[in-house]
């Protein structure tokens, strides 16, 4: 029978595998997003003026960057989930095993990490991706209103 140490080290494995899986499926929504909106936007560009036509590519471009918003903060906010579960099982484990000093290695990269990343420290990677996403939307926005305002 495992002790508790390897069931910890299991459920810790298995909080990181479901943190990376998060971030893998953002990544993989965000890059389907992108080439999406490449498309979108290079075929509005072949078009060479905006028509009320346009707006069967303007609209959904809206649509997609304001569910690319949410689903990338849903993702942020499960990452956390179990990114914060994760820290909790290496913390009891460091409990557990003293003299594995791992309190002291993680407060020791910690600070060597603040050290030398000082300014984007406090900026959350998730917040990147919403605004991303966002603007995409509001891109595909403006394009709409821009069409609707000039349209003849």
């Amino acid at each position: 029978m495992a002790d508790e140490t390897d069931i910890l080290l299991d459920l810790w494995k298995g909080q990181r595998d479901e943190a990376r899986q998060m971030e893998d499926q953002r990544a993989t929504l965000t890059n389907i997003v992108i080439i999406v909106t490449a498309a979108a936007q290079g075929f509005l560009a072949q078009q060479g003026t905006l028509r009320s036509s346009s707006l069967g590519i303007t609209l959904p471009l809206c649509l997609l960057g304001g569910f690319g918003a949410v689903a990338s903060a849903k993702y942020g906010e499960r990452w956390s989930v179990h990114s914060g579960l994760a820290d909790a099982l290496r913390h009891e484990i460091g409990l557990r095993h003293p003299g594995l000093n791992l309190p002291e290695l993680i407060a020791a990269n910690a600070a060597e990490h603040a050290e030398e990343f000082p300014r984007v420290l406090r900026l959350k990677i998730r917040v990147i991706w919403v605004v991303l996403h966002s603007a995409i939307a509001v891109t595909g926005l403006s394009l709409s209103l821009w069409v609707l305002i000039t349209r003849n």
